[in-house]
This record gives structure tokens, sequence and C-alpha cells, in this order.
């Protein structure tokens, strides 16, 4: 009996116009088993035995793929979990649910039935569920069609009475989405409502939506999720509808949180990236429509037209792209040759970060000018043409957005980090500071005099004295030797002149890449940042400066300081930023750390020769070094300096073994998790290798190829590195 009930809803459904329209929609425009109807076919409806039945039960329904939700007012959940517990729950495989996708080749169909309107579905396939674009989308179609006062409607229906309505919806599947925009019309008014759609998607891409149409949907969407927890029955079918839909309950919650978040720009980029896909679209006819030929010319031209309509140039289209391979959210764009702009979404904090790295800094320095970039990095802040100092400072505090200088061995730039509401406001301060600084003078003098007093407290300071010497051994006569500050000799010679001109000239002429790491989508950053970088000129890419290492070795260097403590450096010149040997030193600098490491264990706890001891692995783009620093009292530096050559000639002589040469890949996978969390970890993670020509994913790189390291040639490394050349450093009283 059930057959022939199922048989009957069947043929209702083929009668009914709406239903049997989406049925052809399925049909031509869906894929793989999305494409077959709900109900089943005739045939197979007809023709289900019993066994079948049963057996697609026992494979499917099981507890792997079920969610019981409990709604109400409940005080003894244990109980009802006994009576739950109490039965024999079927168990079975997880289902995986497919993809969703339509057809690659945009579809064009036509069918007749009986009505006396015609009606015209136009299908894109939408953003998958709770991806960064979905919710942007969702309320794209949304605000042009949803509603007696949308766009659409107004065009179609108020305005012009050509046709009778007009809607737009999205349909979330697991794994992928569609977008319908369907209008029903007098078949006679088919040219007037083709023109119209066009003319009114072309007017809401050229000027957007306005706030108060996002909020007018935005509203109702966050409105729906109040309204359905009115009722237990209500809301225990989101809670259900949310794991079907995405094996999450809160699902739903999540994606109004998107909602909440998404920006009135991130909507009207989503308009126009709906329309730079291909189309599918379906047109139900009156049966006794019988000329038909004129009729699907005008459609399939329409059709064409539509595809044309989104690719009118959006902002990134005419940027060369590269995405990560290792991270979906991470893109690379070109905005002209040696100018990248590097994005990052990250949704889950309405926060970001906007960095510049420009190629210069200390490897860009010579002895005349050693401390320009540092110099340049504090100045850049103090001001732009249209702002002092203090109304700049004001204005960054005021919206609690904090504005950073910094310099390093091969970059310099500025950073920005806020909150995204106020993004739009801030990027100009942001320009204006980069290309238009005023560096007043007084500025600069102040500077100098902050930076000679550090210097004269650094000479009382062991451990600064300590690591100047092993900069001055390890990088001999290559740019890294110098300080970053310079010296009180070459800073009073630097004029705020030569501080302009040097950023000037690397503005016009040096590598840069911008970086965006927030919850705004590209789009939305790209709009605000194209009037200030628009005009950068073209420039060199991967420039380098090419200078010859003659490190020092086997130096034994004494700096006599009145203190109880040594702090002694044992340690040689390593290897460029990546090169297989330097990741070799990376995954043994991180076997020695930590508070269970030999290192640790053998002479700090067992033989207590001091309080501090760790390995130190420097690397940078042209060299390096690697060594161990100790800090022991004045009367155990001979026996702090042997207890670390037994541990650096343990690991010569007998290496690793299998078990913690493995341990170690595990610990730089996690450390690597750890470390970058934050949008400024991501942004220092992913451009700097982009600035210098390393690629997007040369970090991820790094780490598989450590991964696919074997311990024999690991111990071959270490015999040779480890054997001899050490240069020893000691800082404190003399024997």
């Amino acid at each position: 009996p059930e057959r022939d009930v199922v048989h009957e809803e069947y043929r209702r459904s083929i009668d009914n116009p709406s239903q049997y329209n989406f049925f052809e929609i399925q049909k031509h425009a869906f894929t793989k088993g999305y494409s077959h109807p709900i109900l089943g076919t005739e045939k197979n409806i007809k023709n289900f035995s019993i066994e079948q039945l049963i057996n697609f039960r026992k494979k499917y329904y099981n507890t792997n793929n079920a969610l019981l939700v409990v709604s109400g007012d409940i005080k003894k959940e244990n109980e009802i979990t006994k009576v739950i517990e109490g039965f024999k729950l079927p168990t079975g495989e997880e289902t995986s649910f497919k993809e969703f996708k339509l057809k690659n080749k945009p579809t064009l169909t036509f069918h007749h039935q009986n009505v006396n309107q015609a009606s015209i579905t136009i299908c894109f396939e939408s953003a998958k569920y709770l991806t960064p674009e979905s919710a942007s989308e969702d309320l794209a179609i949304n605000c042009l069609a949803f509603g007696d006062i949308s766009p659409l409607y107004k065009r179609l229906i108020t305005e012009s009475s050509i046709a009778n309505s007009a809607s737009g919806s999205t349909m979330f599947f697991n794994d992928g989405g569609i977008h319908f925009l369907k209008v029903l019309f007098p078949i006679e008014s088919l040219n007037k409502v083709l023109k119209e759609f066009y003319n009114t998607v072309d007017d809401c891409i050229k000027r957007g939506f306005s706030k108060s149409e996002v909020d007018r949907i935005r509203n109702q969407y966050v409105a729906s999720k109040v309204y359905e927890k009115e009722t237990i029955e209500s809301f225990a079918f989101s809670l259900g509808h949310g794991f079907a839909q995405d094996g999450d309950i809160h699902c739903e919650e999540k994606f109004i949180d998107e909602i909440k978040r998404t920006t009135v720009e991130d909507i009207s980029d989503s308009l126009q990236s709906i329309f730079t896909k291909k189309s599918h679209i379906t047109v139900q006819l009156p049966k006794d429509v019988k000329n038909t030929d004129s009729i699907k010319k005008s459609v399939s031209n329409f059709q064409t037209k539509l595809s044309n309509i989104g690719q009118k140039k959006k902002a990134s289209q005419k940027f060369k792209l590269t995405e990560s391979k290792f991270d979906p959210s991470v893109k690379v764009y070109n905005i002209t040759k040696g100018v990248k702009f590097v994005y990052r979404h990250n949704p889950m904090s309405p926060t970001f970060v906007f960095h510049s790295y420009i190629k210069g800094g200390l490897s860009h320095e010579k002895k005349s000018n050693n401390g320009v970039y540092n110099l340049l990095a504090k100045l850049i802040l103090q001001g732009h043409k249209n702002k002092s100092y203090d109304d700049l400072k004001l204005e960054l505090e005021t919206k609690s957005a904090y504005l950073n200088g910094y310099a390093g061995k091969n970059a310099y730039g500025i950073t920005m980090h806020g909150l995204s509401e106020h993004f739009p406001t801030l990027i100009e301060d942001y320009f204006l500071s980069f290309t238009e600084p005023t560096m007043p003078e007084h500025y600069l003098l102040l500077e100098k005099e902050l930076i000679k007093r550090q210097l004269e407290i650094q000479k009382e300071d062991p451990v600064k004295q300590c690591f100047k010497k092993v900069n001055e051994l390890v990088f001999n006569q290559h740019p890294y030797s110098q300080e970053m500050t310079g010296s009180v000799e070459t800073i009073s010679k630097i004029s705020r002149k030569k501080i302009l001109e040097t950023h000037k000239e690397r503005v016009k002429n040096a590598e840069i890449v911008f970086t965006y790491c927030g919850d705004k989508s590209f789009e939305a950053i790209l709009k605000e940042i194209t009037p200030f970088v628009e005009n950068l000129k073209p420039r060199k890419e991967n420039v380098t400066n090419n200078h010859k290492i003659k490190p020092l070795y086997n130096q034994e260097v004494e700096i006599d300081f009145d203190r109880e403590q040594t702090h002694i450096f044992i340690g040689k010149s390593s290897f460029k930023n990546g090169s297989t040997e330097d990741l070799y030193l990376k995954m043994i600098t991180n076997y020695l750390s930590g508070q269970s490491s030999a290192l640790f264990v053998d002479v700090r706890d067992r033989k207590g020769l001091c309080y501090a001891v760790q390995p130190l692995h420097h690397s940078a783009l042209e060299a390096g070094y690697w060594g161990i620093y100790i800090g022991a009292g004045k009367d155990k530096v001979n026996q702090a300096i042997e207890a670390i050559f037994e541990i650096i000639y343990d690991l010569r002589d007998n290496g690793l073994s299998n078990k913690e040469f493995n341990r170690i890949k595990k610990m730089i996978e996690g450390s690597n998790l750890l470390n970058i969390q934050t949008n400024d970890d991501y942004a220092n993670f992913y451009s700097i290798p982009v600035l210098h020509g390393l690629g997007i994913d040369y970090q991820h790189k790094s780490y598989q190829k450590i991964n696919n390291f074997n311990v024999s040639d690991f111990n071959k490394f270490l015999k040779k590195f480890f054997n001899k050349d050490w240069n020893i450093i000691k800082v404190g009283p003399k024997a």
C-alpha cells in the first residue's frame, strides 16, 4: 500500500508545475546522484522489493549517520539518556556526503506544462556552506531578488507590471550549493522581462548595494534564528537540519555569525562574482505555445549576454593570481612587476593586520650609513602630510589601532593592527605614512639621542656584548655583522634628507609586498587599497646583494666584565635560510631545546652548572649561525664549556636514533602550528618568502622537506658540522 501512496505522490509532483520545473533543473543542470528526482522514478517506485528497502535501512540508518534531538524543559538528562541507551540502536558504516556540482558547461532547456504563464529559472553554483564567500553570496542573491522592495521585484512588477512574480534564493547542500533566480510572466512579455532583468543586475553590479538594502536582508536572517527558538519543535528541527546539512548541529548559528560579519562591500562584490559563473537556465512554457524558435533564440542571446555581465573587469581580474597549495585561505596577487599583495582570509575574528615589506634593512647598509633603516622605521610613524604625529596618535588610540615600523636584516616596513570596522578609515593614514611621511627634524634629533643612550647602556650589558662579538665573527665583513641601531658615529652623520631619500628610492625601485590578514573579503580590501597602490611603477624582481661571507673560525674571545656570571657562546657560522643544512640545524635545535632535552637535563639539572642554557639557531637570507649559549658562574666556566662540548661531540659521534629523529619531526610540526595563530604570525609566515622570491608555499615546502629527511643523512651532517671550527666567546670576569 505504501508503494501506491508514493506513486500517487509522484503523479501529483508531475502535475505540479513548480515541482516539475525543479525535476527539469535537476535532470539537465545537476550532476551525479543529485540529478535524480527525490521521489524516484515511476519505474523504481513500482519495482522496489521489500528486501531492497530492508538492506538500504540496514546500511544507512545507524548511529553513525543519525542525530537524536530532545528539546524541551529537560531536568533529568541522565534518565532520558538511560532510556535511549536501553534500546539496541543499529550500528553501521558512516555515510559520506557527495560533492554538489552543476554541470561544467552552461545548460539551456525548455519544457511545456499545463500553465497559462511562462517562467524562467536561472541557476548558478554557489560557494560551499560556511566558506568565506557563502554568506555574502547568499545575501547578494536575496538583496537582488527577495521581497517586494528588492530591485528585481520593483523593476519587473511594481514599476513595469511585465511579470507576476520575481524571487531569489539559495539552497545549500553538505558540500556545495545553488542560487536560484525565478521570474513568472505572460509569454508575450518575454523580451521585456529579459531586458529588464539584465538591466537590473547590471545596475546593481555597477552601483553595489546600500547599507539599508543589506540591513533589510541581514536583519531578517538574524530574526529568523530568534523566531526559531520560540517553539521547541522549530528549535529542534533547526539543530537536526544543521546536522543533516553540515554534520554540525551549530552550523546554522555559525552561518548567522558570518552573515553578521559580512560587509556591504563583500555583498556587492559577491553579486558580480555570482554572475561570472556559468548559468543554467530552464524555461517553462504554456502548452499552447507552439512556435518556440524565436523564444529559444531570445533566451539563448540573453544567456550569452548574461555571461558577460559579470566579466566586466573586477579589480582582482587585472592581477595575476597565485594560490597556496597548502592553505586555501591564502592568495598572492601581482599588482605590478615587483609589487605583490598577499591576502589571507581569517573569519575567526573581526580584526586585521596590514603590512608592507620593502627590500632594504641591514643588508643594504654600508659602514658609512649603518643605522639608517632603524631610524627610518622609527621616523616613518611621526606623522604624514595630512596629520601631525599627535593627531595621528590620537586617531589610532581612539580606534584602538596600532601602527608600528620595523627594520630587519633584509627588509623594513610598517604594520597596522586594528578592528575590521575601522579599516576603511585607517588605511589612508597607513598609506600616507608609507608614501608621504614628514619625519620632522626634532623627532630625528630625539631618536638619535635615545639610540645613543641605548648604545651607552648596552656597553654595560654582557649578553649584548657577547652577541655583538658573535655577529662580528660569524658575519665577518658582511653587513649582518653591523648593529641594527648603528653606532654613535654613524647615526650622528645621518641627516633627515638622507633618510627621506633612502625611503623614496626604496618605494620607487625596491620590491614590495603588501599583506592583509583578516576577516574582510579580498575584493573589499583591494577596493580600499587600489587608490594607493595603482600608481606604483614596475621594478626589477629577485634582486640580490651577493655579499661574500668570510666567517672566522676557531676564535676564542674573552671580554672582561666585572660580573658574578660569565656569558658563554660556543658556535660558528652556518647556512642560509631554507637550505638542507639549515633545516638539519633547525631539527637539532628542537632536539636540544626545552626542559626535557639532554642539554638542559645534563648541564643544568644534573650538573648544576647554570641557570640558563639553550641552543641558538639564527638563519637569514644570506647567512646564519648556530651555537649554544650558557650563563655560568665565574667559577664554573671551564666545567660549563667542557659539558657543552660533551653534548656536541656525543651528537657528532653517535648521532640520533631513528626514534629520536622521528620525534623531532613531530615536535617541529607541533611548534609550527603553535607559532602561527595570529594574523601577524600568518603575515610574516607567508610574506617574507614572497618578498624574496621564494614562493607563497616556501615554509610549507620546508616542513614537507623535513618530513622526507632520513636519519642516516642527518647523522652524517652532524658528524661533519659538529666536528671542529668552534668559536668560543666568554664575557665575564677574567680567570
